[in-house]
């Protein structure tokens, strides 16, 4: 590890790098027993370390740190395919996943996410676990939506790769749109809401999305999340039950259901 004297209101970040898939629980634990957990602590005292962050692709390591109540941010890898237990990285079940994800913004550390196009496998259609292609726009806005994600870093070859990801700026919902990944996501995914907008537009001008979002997270306990529910300009109990949103779901989620169960859960 090595640190350097910051400019006035600079911060030093202190990253504990654990990425292969073959690191596991026992090995943090020598890491820890080991005094160096408790040196980056003391460098944290001392005001030489300011925040503490971890990058891993496992999500029994991460939970591990969470425990200790010591990460500020989060290095994660994040994609369709992940999170759907297809690759090297793909450690833990699309529940777990999910709720490490959830955990994270209830406690208030931030992910960054690393590999959102699954090492390029994800942008061809002979490489994709999945036999289709998604677009680097797909890619980047399905980890986006994820709770507690603050940004995205897509690796890229070259400036032509670099200046592509640059346009996801200015690209159109459409373009953005991945409920494409529906149609191949596994049996387990049916039925979840991924918060991908795909039933957007709502005829009442719900933000279906973002409801179950605040409730998924409000059931986790995080308190917050129910302030933004309240603070959202319509909620679950103003659905008229049109049934728009059940046919355009990609991952067959009942939203019908969903808005009469978090209309009863939130009570207002």
């Amino acid at each position: 590890m090595k640190y350097r004297k910051l400019p006035k209101g600079q911060e030093e970040i202190s990253i504990l790098g654990f990425g292969g898939s073959s690191i596991h629980e026992s090995d943090m634990e020598k890491y820890i027993s080991g005094g160096v957990l408790d040196h980056i602590l003391d460098l944290k005292k001392q005001g030489v370390v300011h925040r503490i962050g971890l990058s891993s692709h496992t999500p029994s390591i991460v939970n591990m740190f969470l425990d200790k109540g010591i990460l500020d941010v989060v290095m994660f890898s994040i994609n369709p395919a992940y999170d759907y237990r297809h690759g090297e990285y793909a450690n833990g079940s699309v529940d777990e996943r999910m709720e490490l994800y959830r955990r994270c913004e209830k406690e208030k550390v931030g992910i960054t996410v690393m590999k959102p196009f699954g090492g390029g496998r994800l942008l061809d259609a002979k490489l994709s676990p999945f036999g289709r292609s998604l677009t680097r726009y797909q890619c980047i806005q399905y980890a986006l939506d994820k709770p507690g994600v603050l940004n995205v870093l897509p690796g890229y070859r070259n400036r032509e790769d670099l200046m592509d990801v640059l346009g996801f700026l200015d690209a159109s919902e459409e373009e953005r749109d991945y409920s494409v990944i529906g149609s191949f996501a596994p049996a387990e995914a049916e039925g979840r809401c991924v918060y991908c907008s795909h039933c957007h537009p709502c005829p009442k001008g719900l933000d279906i999305a973002m409801i179950n979002k605040y409730y998924d997270l409000a059931k986790a306990g995080d308190e917050l999340a129910k302030d933004h529910y309240r603070k959202l300009e319509r909620h679950a109990e103003d659905c008229i039950q049109c049934g728009h949103c059940n046919k355009r779901c990609p991952f067959k989620a009942d939203q019908m259901g969903r808005m009469k169960e978090i209309a009863e859960y939130f009570g207002i």
